[in-house]
């Protein structure tokens, strides 16, 4: 934003500078002339000019002023977080969706959420899962794992699956994309 409105002060004082170079060739027949022309273009030019710095240096310090009062907003929520935490009894476990603690990175991202959207429960008659995958693929690619809603084991046996089968995630992809499925 304020690259902007330099470039704008920049380019008025550049025509303030341009008309005052051409009214100042204009009026070269007296000195005196061009001295009053002179005069009083560098007036409006110099105002302008100190002007338009101003309003940059008051948005400067006025977004400058809103950070810190944002940071000092997140480090007093952070604040109030940890207090209400540490004071806070702390709720039952409950066992619906498990915590995912590995992530899928790149294109296999991309097939997860053809499959199921990453939903870990995800089921289309025997296939299951983030990747739906079989109940022999889970023996074969994580076996004695219990991959129920679990998506280490689910992500662990899809890329063991999609690495026999296809050798790539690129191959698999590729044959998701000509046949609607891997």
């Amino acid at each position: 934003m304020f690259n902007k409105i330099l470039l704008t002060s920049a380019a008025v004082v550049g025509l303030a500078l341009t008309a005052a170079n051409q009214q100042f060739n204009n009026h070269k027949s007296t000195s005196d002339q061009a001295v009053k022309v002179s005069g009083s273009i560098d007036g409006k030019m110099v105002n302008t000019a100190v002007s338009s710095l101003d309003n940059i240096k008051n948005l400067e310090n006025s977004a400058a002023s809103q950070q810190v009062q944002q940071e000092d907003a997140s480090a007093e929520q952070a604040e109030d977080t940890q207090t209400e935490e540490e004071t806070a009894t702390p709720a039952p476990a409950v066992s619906e969706t498990p915590k995912q603690t590995t992530t899928a990175s790149g294109d296999i991202n991309w097939l997860i959420q053809q499959e199921s959207s990453g939903n870990v429960n995800a089921q289309n008659g025997s296939f299951y899962g983030i990747g739906q995958l079989s109940p022999s693929a889970y023996a074969t690619y994580a076996a004695g794992q219990d991959y129920v809603g679990n998506y280490d084991v689910q992500l662990q046996a899809m890329q063991g699956y999609i690495a026999g089968r296809y050798g790539s995630v690129q191959n698999a992809i590729s044959h998701f994309q000509s046949n609607g499925w891997y």
